[in-house]
C-alpha cells in the first residue's frame, strides 16, 4: 500500500473551467426565473441584424427577428443546462443502481415463483390495455387525475405482488425460477450500445411530440448504459477484495457496506463519466436544435442561433457568440473530466 498522494493545487485551466461552469449554472437558473415571469426575447423586426457594439440597448446585436442576441444567449443557457445536467443525473443514478445491483446479485441472486412471474406478465398486459384506453378514450383522456389514479394504483398493485408471500399450501408446490440478472443486464447493455446515441435520440424524438420533458426523458433512457457498465465493473472488482468478504463474514448490513465502501469507490469513475457525458450532451442538444428536432420552436437554444446564421453570412455574430459559449462549456467539462481521470489514475497507482 503506497502513501496517499497529496492533493495537487488546481491549475489555471481547472479554475477557469469551474468558474465558467458556475456562471453557466447561475445563468441557467436566472433565465428559468425570467421565463417563469414570462419575460421572453422580444422580436422587433425593424431592428433586425443590428451589428454588435453599436447600441447600448443591443450590446451583442440582434438576430433576423430583431431579438437581442445577448438576452437570447442568456435564455439559451437554460435549455443547454436542462438537456445536459438533470437527465444525466437521473441516468447516472439508474445506471449505478442497475450496474451495482446486477454485479451484487449475479446470475443466481434473484429467485421468483412461476405464479408471481405470470402475475407480472398479466399486469404488464393490463397496463398496456388500460394505458391505451385512458390515452385515446376522450371521456378519460380529458381528465389528468384519471391517469394519476391509474399509475398510482398500478404501482401499489405491483409492489403488493412483488412483496406478497405465498401461503403455506402454495409454498409446498411452488416452483422457483432463477433469473440471470447479471447476464440479462449485459445483453441489454450490448444491444443498447450498438446504436449511436445521436441516432437513437433522432429515432426516438421523431415519433413523439416535441417538448423539453420528453427529450429529457429520452436522454435519460439513452445515457444510463455507460454508468451501469462502469458501476458493474467496479463492483465486480470490489467483490474480490478482502474488505467485502470480511464484511460479509462479520454480518455487516449491506446498506452500510454500500454507502461506506462501494459508493465512495464509484465516485471517481462516475464523476469522470458524468463530465465527459455532459460535454457530449451539450453538443447533442445543440445538434438537435440545429436540425429542428425534439426542442419546441419557442424554446431558445444555441443550436437554433447557429442554424439561423446559415441564412445570413454577413451576420457573423449569430455564429461566433453561440459557438463561443457552446465550445467554452464543452471544453470546461472536458478539462474537469481529464482532471478527475488523472486523479483516479493516481489513486489506482498508489494502491
Amino acid at each position: 500500500m503506497g502513501e496517499t498522494p497529496s492533493r495537487q493545487p488546481l491549475s489555471f485551466a481547472e479554475k477557469a473551467s469551474m468558474s465558467w461552469l458556475v456562471l453557466f449554472s447561475i445563468a441557467a437558473f436566472i433565465s428559468q426565473i425570467l421565463l417563469w415571469q414570462g419575460k421572453q426575447a422580444v422580436a422587433i423586426p425593424e431592428q433586425a441584424y443590428l451589428p454588435p457594439f453599436t447600441s447600448v440597448e443591443h450590446l451583442l446585436g440582434t438576430d433576423q427577428l430583431g431579438r437581442d442576441v445577448l438576452y437570447y444567449l442568456f435564455l439559451s443557457c437554460r435549455t443547454a443546462w436542462l438537456l445536459a445536467v438533470p437527465p444525466l443525473i437521473v441516468a447516472t443514478a439508474i445506471g449505478v443502481l442497475f450496474g451495482s445491483g446486477a454485479a451484487i446479485l449475479g446470475n443466481n441472486g434473484v429467485k421468483i415463483t412461476v405464479r408471481k412471474l405470470l402475475t407480472l406478465a398479466l399486469l404488464l398486459v393490463a397496463y398496456l390495455v388500460l394505458h391505451s384506453i385512458i390515452r385515446y378514450w376522450p371521456p378519460l383522456s380529458d381528465y389528468p387525475f384519471t391517469r394519476w389514479l391509474y399509475y398510482g394504483s398500478g404501482i401499489l398493485l405491483l409492489c403488493y405482488v412483488l412483496n406478497r408471500k405465498p401461503g403455506s399450501a402454495f409454498s409446498k408446490k411452488r416452483t422457483l425460477l432463477t433469473l440471470p440478472v447479471d447476464e440479462g443486464l449485459q445483453k441489454i447493455i450490448d444491444l443498447w450500445s450498438t446504436l449511436p446515441k445521436l441516432l437513437l435520440l433522432l429515432i426516438l424524438t421523431a415519433f413523439t411530440p416535441f417538448s423539453m420533458l420528453t427529450l429529457m426523458g429520452w436522454i435519460t433512457a439513452t445515457y444510463w448504459v455507460l454508468p451501469a457498465r462502469i458501476a458493474r465493473a467496479s463492483v465486480l472488482q470490489l467483490k474480490k477484495g478482502s474488505y467485502y468478504e470480511t464484511a460479509q463474514a462479520l454480518g455487516i448490513p449491506f446498506n452500510r457496506v454500500f454507502t461506506h465502501f462501494i459508493l465512495p469507490s464509484l465516485k471517481g469513475p462516475i464523476l469522470t463519466n458524468f463530465c465527459f457525458a455532459a460535454s457530449g450532451l451539450l453538443g447533442v442538444g445543440s445538434t438537435l436544435a440545429y436540425l429542428g428536432i425534439g426542442i419546441p420552436a419557442d424554446v431558445p437554444s444555441w443550436g437554433k442561433m447557429l442554424a439561423n446564421a446559415r441564412f445570413s453570412v454577413e451576420a457573423w455574430w449569430l455564429l461566433v457568440f453561440p459557438a463561443a459559449l457552446l465550445l467554452g462549456s464543452i471544453f470546461s467539462l472536458q478539462v474537469l473530466g481529464h482532471s478527475l481521470s488523472a486523479q483516479n489514475r493516481d489513486k489506482s497507482v498508489t494502491k
